[in-house]
């Protein structure tokens, strides 16, 4: 027996959802969903399209949901992965097939005949399987024809069948085969399709295998084939916007509101399951940030809390997982006297650095491309074990497990960029700038993250930018990325709301809140104190 059995009939149902059950839908069994039915009439089973056109407020957590569902072993994610290769014998009987149709105008079913006679369609011993693969292609073509001038003779109908005929042999066939499987096939795209492609996605449909659509910008690549919505499910989020690169890692924000994060707090706190840390247990963990996104005033809120209280730390493995912040604030508030109190409360205690004068590092000029290749592992990425035993490197006096951890975080700074290009700069040159500023940290930052117990309190670089002195350069947001990526609180004051961080920084890793007024050259300046607390000033 095949995929489906010998049925009359096979015929897919659309599965509509609200929100975002499509998640639990795609895990399900074929046999658990709704309007699965086998009777005389055929073989009924409910199928997951959705076309999603935007994305919802959180954007990180949309880019997180996209990785995730990669990483299902039932997923495969098509756009700009379609194998474009032909077998020579298939290409030699379609080019036939389709001299066939220029010189007597073959009609959709005399050219499917066609190609099923030189086998260019996936023959299956299940006969009802074939027949539905056939009338998916029936339909398929119908509809180019409709669309097209001249029908099968439009100059567009050559490309677009031989990439079909390719694409069919490479992944639909393959994927008809385990159409029995416990876990269903499912497909996701993501952004932009070519004409050839929307009609590969349109066939992918017919055919029943669960189909993701997704566009960050809204564009809606499916309309042609379903103007009325109602051959897939459609979410229209508010937010539109470019589309970033398909993740290919785990994105490293998680989303925050501070209901949501005093509960945690509460939680954690309340709990008999209090975690016990030992004083510097994991100095030899290597620690790696999750940039939280927050509210201005969850910035406070979170900034005095410990690293394991915080939403979403963990530990795995040889890795801790810090929830950080990374913030600039843009202008000032009207209430100047809380304005100056936040910042010196940030400023307290001696995992703090303050920082309000620009550029605060040295910009290193030489070429370190020998040392940077000299550092590579086989796959491209920077190696902190070899890092580490390089005669260029200046953090030999530390102990061993702080070493891994910065070079650690070099390492992944330098493989996924997120400084900006400058210039005809490609993604190498932006890697080796990182690289060669990065080997030369300040001593107030070395001492700082020596002082950093990983699970306890966070250190916290604080910047106050007046746009007095010369400006946050290049270097400084380098060293900004990496303080990042090891966990790090980073806040940036700036009360002019012109541009730094957005120099230099991709605006994705952190967030800009802006207050209600705006102040030009608005130099630092300390809150008046009581006089009982000016006498115990450690600076006085």
């Amino acid at each position: 027996m095949g995929a489906f059995g010998q049925y009359a009939k096979i015929n897919p149902q659309l599965i509509t959802f609200k929100d975002t059950e499509w998640k639990k839908m795609i895990d399900s069994p074929r046999s658990e969903r709704e309007h699965h039915q086998i009777d005389t009439d055929g073989f009924s089973f409910g199928q997951v399209a959705a076309r999603f056109l935007g994305i919802p407020h959180d954007e990180d957590d949309y880019y997180l949901t996209l990785y995730e569902l990669s990483q299902k072993p039932n997923v495969e994610v098509w756009s700009d992965h379609l194998n474009k290769e032909i077998a020579p014998q298939i290409f030699q009987s379609l080019q036939s097939v389709l001299q066939v149709n220029q010189s007597e105008s073959l009609s959709v079913n005399r050219f499917i005949a066609f190609m099923e006679g030189r086998q260019l369609i996936p023959s299956h011993q299940d006969a009802s399987l074939h027949r539905y693969i056939r009338e998916s292609y029936i339909e398929v073509l119908n509809q180019f024809a409709a669309k097209h001038d001249g029908g099968l003779k439009h100059p567009d109908f050559r490309r677009v069948i031989m990439d079909l005929t390719k694409w069919v042999w490479n992944h639909i066939n393959d994927l008809l085969k385990k159409m029995d499987d416990v876990l269903v096939p499912c497909i996701i795209w993501y952004g932009e399709a070519t004409k050839s492609e929307q009609y590969f996605l349109f066939l992918t449909k017919l055919l029943g295998i669960d189909l993701l659509i997704f566009h960050p910008n809204g564009e809606d690549i499916f309309k042609e084939f379903d103007p009325e919505k109602t051959l897939m499910v459609v979410q229209d989020f508010p937010v539109k916007k470019q589309p970033r690169p398909f993740p290919k890692s785990k994105p490293v924000r998680k989303a925050t509101v501070a209901y949501q994060a005093s509960k945690e707090i509460d939680r954690i706190l309340h709990s008999e399951e209090t975690p016990i840390f030992k004083p510097w247990q994991y100095r030899s963990h290597l620690p790696v940030s999750i940039t939280l996104k927050t509210t201005y005033d969850e910035l406070f809120l979170m900034s005095k809390e410990r690293a394991f209280i915080r939403p979403g730390f963990y530990i795995e493995g040889n890795e801790i997982y810090i929830p950080s912040v990374f913030a600039k604030i843009s202008g000032v508030s009207e209430n100047r006297r809380n304005y100056w109190e936040r910042v010196e409360q940030l400023k307290e205690g001696e995992l703090s650095l303050f920082i309000r004068y620009f550029p605060f590092t040295n910009s290193i000029k030489a070429n370190h491309k020998y040392h940077y290749d000299h550092a590579l592992n086989p796959d491209g990425t920077l190696d902190p074990e070899k890092m580490i035993k390089s005669v260029w490197w200046r953090l030999n006096q530390l102990p061993t497990g702080v070493q891994l951890a910065i070079a650690a975080g070099i390492s992944r700074v330098c493989a996924q960029p997120k400084l900006l290009p400058e210039g005809h700069e490609s993604v190498e040159d932006v890697k080796q700038f990182l690289f060669t500023q990065l080997t030369a940290l300040p001593k107030s930052v070395v001492t700082l993250f020596m002082k950093f117990d990983y699970p306890q309190q966070v250190p916290r670089v604080i910047l106050y930018n007046s746009g007095a002195t010369g400006g946050i350069s290049r270097s400084d947001a380098a060293l900004l990325l990496l303080l990042n990526e090891i966990g790090i609180d980073i806040l940036l004051f700036n009360p002019s709301g012109l541009r730094d961080l957005e120099l230099y920084i991709d605006e994705h890793v952190y967030d800009i809140h802006l207050l209600e007024q705006f102040e030009f050259e608005y130099e630092y300046q300390e809150p008046k104190l009581p006089i009982w607390r000016r006498l115990f000033r450690k600076d006085t």
